[in-house]
């Protein structure tokens, strides 16, 4: 990791107005919702009480921060609920503040923010010419190949067909291409999934769900996926308060483990391993011996 003079390294202390509802336990009345349902977030998602982000680093014009499980980073509906985007503003309180990229909830690990409107327009045109590299971290079912090219278009499936799950997204030829760039680092065999693998994906693209859609359609999900690789009616249960399953609430696999970017004369890379809960499910899998297959594109 490149280390400039400037660059420095810190863990922030969450805001004391907001400590209290955001480390230990969530309040009987902090929930999420949804057009069918209500849930509390201590039977959702547990990881916004046991984690907070961390700033890994803190550079005039951008912060780079590790987002743990569970986090949304900036709200979807007007129901209160407490963002990633709000953790940031309270710490950097007089400071414009924006997004450069964005995670899925229950997706773990590094992401990109602009510190002021010019830095911000910079980076949304780095982020149009595709000069900042992101690489992630999965683990999926089966032994996928050594390496390979995922080229297939994805667009939202109720576009095209019916679907019970507004934000699926599918391959749909002739839509908008997606690329996931890949490598299989490892194969186990775990006593609850079975044969599992762990992989490094690279997307050239940055679509919706891109490296969880890529590897259902290539027959590799992520584990614990809940609208890849299940049918619609899991997801469906799932958000159920009525009908949950709390064994299946484990959060997909899928951790932003790498960003790597220019600014000015700088060369920028920043990297994390897999988090403690993805790396329990990987050591508790024993090695296999299967030689992983040869290189493939799809």
């Amino acid at each position: 990791m490149m280390i400039a003079p400037w660059q420095t390294f810190r863990q922030v202390t969450p805001h004391p107005a907001r400590n209290a509802h955001h480390s230990g336990s969530a309040p009987e009345d902090w929930h999420f919702k949804n057009k069918n349902s209500t849930w509390t977030a201590k039977h959702s998602l547990p990881y916004l009480m046991n984690s907070q982000p961390s700033i890994i680093l803190d550079h005039p014009s951008f912060l780079i921060v590790d987002k743990p499980a569970g986090w949304l980073v900036h709200p979807t509906r007007p129901d209160g609920t407490f963002t990633l985007i709000d953790w940031l503003r309270d710490q950097y309180q007089e400071e414009f503040l924006s997004l450069v990229s964005r995670l899925d909830r229950e997706t773990s690990g590094l992401l990109l923010v602009a510190r002021g409107k010019e830095n911000a327009s910079i980076f949304g045109k780095k982020q149009q010419r595709r000069e900042i590299h992101k690489t992630y971290l999965a683990l999926v079912h089966g032994r996928p190949p050594e390496s390979g090219i995922i080229n297939q278009p994805l667009d939202r499936l109720g576009k095209h067909q019916p679907s019970r799950i507004y934000i699926r997204q599918a391959v749909i030829p002739g839509t908008y291409p997606a690329q996931t760039e890949f490598k299989t680092m490892g194969t186990r065999t775990h006593p609850d999934y079975g044969e599992i693998s762990l992989v490094e994906a690279s997307p050239e693209t940055g679509r919706l769900h891109q490296i969880r859609v890529h590897f259902d359609f290539i027959g590799f999900p992520v584990l614990n996926d809940k609208i890849y690789g299940k049918n619609d009616q899991f997801f469906i249960d799932y958000i159920d308060k009525d009908s949950r399953n709390d064994s299946e609430t484990a959060r997909h696999s899928l951790h932003s483990s790498k960003l790597a970017f220019s600014f000015g004369s700088e060369n920028i890379l920043q990297e994390t391993g897999l988090p403690d809960d993805l790396a329990e499910i990987w050591n508790t899998a024993k090695p296999n011996g299967h030689s992983l297959l040869k290189p493939d594109n799809w």
